[in-house]
């Protein structure tokens, strides 16, 4: 692979590293500074805009990234592209900002009753508006694969947000529309300092043109899939939760989703490496190139790093929860054990699911979701009344593997992707090397000593095991970090 697509993966790995960090402080600080009344409310509001925003986008960002990739060196319909993008992403969005506009009495008296909402709901409205604007702005930096602005805009904007909230909060109180109202500003200020820069620097945006029809179909045949890609993914991640408040107790769900919650947060670390390669893969689509070697360099790296994080949280998952969130959270140690296979089967689904998208068959795509989905509410509404929390993350893995074939077939189906091409004997040998020692040192050990050093021998040997079997994608990394340490 070459060195700029290293850079740029490591420079949208730092990206999403430190919004991670923000988000974290974001979720802690917040919640305490506001209590839990002045908190729910704005959860409310942002979960509302979270289930509205696939309508609001109908997935124009990732549609933008995939043919202005593809088209880059036709300036002429590299701008039809934005240009119906951009129409569709604006009048969705405002049509779904609307309409919360006009719901909003309605939600905060007859379904939420709290009148208090329904300001929350007005400059919600207004933030879903400007947030998917961002969103496809940020995109449209992707689509050039000009990740330094991509990051910035990343960043920036959640920075900013907890800046003014703070602000806000001193000057003030600690009360949550002052949060909404920061997230509506830092928003809009966003979006149209973005807006004038297109406007100003980029000769292929010119939005204000009515958009041709047969582009503007084209894309919506995209685009509108997505949504319920976005949904069916939604139900794959929480359906499991939703059905153990119906047959358990609050309790148990709340043990579960610390437990659970733990791969699905780990296996977003592959999130960046996503964000680079479709772009990079819908570009060599469109010139009739191969990207076997690209996927399959990354599948080992998936593999390589998955195996150790699988076993050691399959091994520590008591300590780790105890440690972590308390010693309430013990029971949840089996499910922690049972799902952490999550990490390589989420991270495999991101991955497989570039060659789907990058070639066009997002309704393929919407149904193998629509598959899986549908098998993960039935086996867990089978399982958790047999075996309570357990049942569930049987089910919900289950699910998940199904997932992984149903999009390994796609991927194979539109690339010449094919797993084995992998080096099987060092895959065979690390998960061996790491499964025994990890055993040993369970046992000799305990507490949390015995979680770092085993995270320390972990890596040693995937150092050791990399160094000897020498795959492309650690020379090329070796290679790139020489030439950092060297500037």
């Amino acid at each position: 692979m070459a060195k700029k697509l290293y850079k740029d993966l490591a420079s949208t790995s730092g990206a999403y590293f430190i919004t991670s960090v923000l988000g974290i402080i974001y979720g802690i600080l917040f919640p305490r500074l506001l209590g839990p009344e002045q908190w729910g409310l704005w959860s409310i509001t942002i979960g509302l805009i979270g289930l509205l925003a696939p309508v609001a986008q109908v997935a124009m960002s990732t549609t933008l990234t995939t043919y202005v990739s593809r088209y880059k060196e036709d300036k002429q319909k590299v701008s039809e592209y934005i240009n119906s993008a951009y129409f569709i992403a604006i009048f969705s969005s405002f049509l779904v900002a609307v309409l919360l506009i006009l719901l909003s009495s309605y939600l905060a008296g007859s379904i939420f009753e709290d009148e208090r909402l329904r300001l929350f709901l007005l400059l919600g409205s207004g933030i879903i508006f400007f947030k998917q604007l961002n969103t496809i702005n940020r995109d449209y930096f992707r689509a050039f694969k000009n990740f330094k602005k991509y990051n910035i805009l990343k960043i920036v904007p959640e920075f900013s947000l907890l800046l003014l909230t703070i602000s806000f909060f001193i000057s003030f109180s600690y009360r949550a529309i002052y949060l909404a109202i920061s997230q509506l500003a830092i928003a809009a200020v966003v979006c149209l300092y973005v807006f004038i820069y297109l406007f100003k620097r980029e000769d292929v945006f010119k939005i204000i043109s009515i958009p041709k029809k047969q582009v503007t179909k084209k894309v919506l045949k995209f685009g509108i899939p997505l949504i319920f890609t976005m949904t069916f993914m939604t139900v794959m991640k929480s359906m499991d939760r939703v059905l153990i408040g119906y047959f358990l107790e609050a309790a148990d769900v709340g043990i579960y989703s610390v437990a659970a919650g733990i791969p699905l947060m780990i296996g977003g670390m592959f999130a960046p490496v996503t964000t680079v390669i479709l772009p990079t893969f819908s570009e060599r689509k469109g010139k009739g190139e191969s990207s076997e070697v690209l996927l399959r360099e990354l599948f080992s790296l998936l593999v390589y790093v998955s195996i150790p994080l699988i076993i050691f949280l399959y091994l520590f998952s008591e300590d780790i929860l105890s440690l972590v969130f308390g010693t309430e959270y013990i029971l949840g140690a089996t499910v922690l054990s049972i799902t952490s296979i999550e990490i390589f089967l989420y991270s495999s689904k991101r991955l497989f699911g570039i060659p789907v998208v990058g070639s066009e068959k997002t309704f393929s795509y919407a149904l193998g979701l629509a598959l899986t989905a549908v098998t993960n509410i039935v086996l867990n509404s089978i399982l958790i009344p047999i075996w309570d929390i357990e049942g569930a993350a049987i089910a919900t893995v289950l699910s998940f593997i199904l997932l992984f074939f149903v999009m390994l077939y796609l991927c194979k189906k539109n690339s010449e992707f094919k797993v084995l091409n992998i080096d099987v004997k060092v895959i065979l040998l690390l998960f061996t090397s790491v499964f025994i020692s990890g055993i040993f040192l369970e046992w000799i050990l305990d507490g949390f000593p015995s979680l770092i050093i085993t995270a320390i021998i972990f890596l040693i040997i995937l150092y050791v095991l990399a160094e000897f079997s020498s795959p492309l994608w650690y020379r090329e990394l070796k290679s790139y970090i020489k030439e950092i340490s060297f500037l």
